[in-house]
């Protein structure tokens, strides 16, 4: 085989290596795409659990709320959280309907 014949396979090789390649990059990407939410979920567990460990007085309050809500149980937080949601927004849809 001849010098030319050998650069024209060469090339012939590296265009189909160059088309594998640009598949596969499109494989990743959709690959990736479907993993945004779960990472993002991650990453934001992850920045709150480093929010906690800068400010542990925080950390002790919600362990401190927590012990209290499991003493009194949570069906009654549940309904009182319920009536509060429930207040906040008829409130709400009162100023909206004002026009404040």
């Amino acid at each position: 085989m001849s010098y030319h014949g050998r650069m024209i396979a060469v090339m012939r090789q590296r265009e189909r290596l160059l088309a594998r390649c640009n598949a596969q990059r499109g494989e990743i990407a959709a690959l990736v795409g479907q993993l945004e939410g779960p990472l993002a979920i991650a990453d934001r567990a992850i920045a709150g659990i480093n929010y906690l460990r800068q400010h542990p007085v925080i950390l002790g309050v919600l362990v401190a709320m927590l012990a209290i809500v499991q003493r009194r149980g949570w069906w009654g937080w549940a309904q009182r959280g319920f009536v509060l949601w429930r207040a906040y927004r008829a409130f709400r849809d009162s100023r909206f309907k004002l026009g404040v």
